[in-house]
């Protein structure tokens, strides 16, 4: 036996040690709250649509009514991303909605349901009131941030469609995209950005809205380039003077409302166009699939997946919906 402890790290402490972290695991693996089993066996989450050498197979959550009709909404009045944003509003009664931190150190500053609303109508006018329209394409290239999501939620105000930008695409893309679009205005978070799109800017753009401050010799550039810069609160102010003259245009379910584009790897970036009658079909769905486990008004969501990509927005819809 004495032989057998001189194995074990401290000897007899050690054995002692490793025998009660296996008893404990035993112990938890034993007790340990199960899962709920999934509303369709693992190995039938599809069901065979059309027989033939194609074997062509849809998933199970497809069709969700009786009459076989595709599920589209969950809630009569949340069928766009305009409306999920109001109902998380109305369900949490005007509870927090957008958080963050300056530093690591810092505590959490947050925004309230209805200054978010207002924030956000207040840009969406401020675009408005400068000449954009119901339709236009508007760009964003930042990282995530409450005006992220602001920006987004002021451009479906009045119908608006955002077009993401993100980092790993570079200036060649950028200009692609933005002239494809056809954009006249792009927001961005900061100073590195807003030379990158200098760099390659098309005739096409006009304004470039900042979020954090410039260097002086960026706003020299950019008015060499005639191209003209706001900060994002400027935006907001010139909305909420202007807010009698511009009423809101919520969209419709088939507008819309994102074109994410491609990372461009096999030539020029493409465009996917995704209306709000989409997006809320696929949150609609995944809600119904995790019943019970769905969010609850007490949790919190941390956003750490870019918000230029389609799930991270996805995840903040449905957080939403289940306030």
């Amino acid at each position: 036996m004495e032989d057998a402890l001189e194995w074990f790290p401290g000897g007899a402490a050690g054995a002692a040690m490793m025998a009660g972290a296996v008893a404990l695991g035993t112990y938890y693996a034993a007790t340990r709250q199960k899962g709920s089993p999934p509303m369709f066996p693992l190995d039938e989450q599809a069901f065979l649509e059309y027989e033939g050498t194609e074997m062509i197979r849809t998933s199970r959550f497809g069709k969700d009514a009786k009459d076989g009709t595709f599920l589209r909404y969950l809630f009569e009045d949340c069928r766009t991303l305009y409306d999920c944003f109001r109902r998380g509003a109305k369900e949490s009664n005007n509870g927090i909605c957008l958080g963050w931190r300056e530093t690591k150190n810092k505590p959490y500053q947050w925004l309230h349901y209805n200054e978010a609303l207002l924030r956000a109508k207040n840009f969406g006018c401020g675009l408005v009131h400068m000449g954009l329209h119901p339709g236009s394409y508007v760009g964003i290239y930042s990282i995530n941030c409450p005006e992220w999501i602001l920006t987004e939620q002021g451009l479906y105000c009045y119908s608006m469609v955002i077009v993401p930008l993100y980092d790993t695409l570079g200036a060649d893309a950028c200009a692609f995209i933005i002239n494809q679009a056809e954009m006249t205005t792009v927001i961005c978070d900061d100073d590195a950005k807003i030379n990158l799109l200098l760099d390659k800017a098309p005739k096409c753009l006009v304004r470039l809205v900042h979020i954090k401050p410039l260097k002086p010799e960026t706003i020299a550039r950019a008015k060499k380039q005639a191209i003209e810069l706001l900060r994002f609160e400027e935006v907001e102010k010139l909305g909420s003077t202007y807010s009698h003259s511009h009423r809101e245009k919520p969209p419709r379910p088939d507008d819309i409302s994102t074109i994410c584009y491609t990372s461009g790897t096999t030539g020029n970036p493409k465009g996917v166009m995704l209306s709000h009658e989409n997006i809320v079909a696929d949150v609609s769905a995944v809600l119904l699939q995790m019943g019970e486990h769905r969010p609850c008004r007490q949790d919190t969501m941390i956003s750490f997946l870019p918000l230029a990509h389609m799930l991270e927005r996805c995840c903040q819809v449905r957080k939403k919906l289940s306030n």
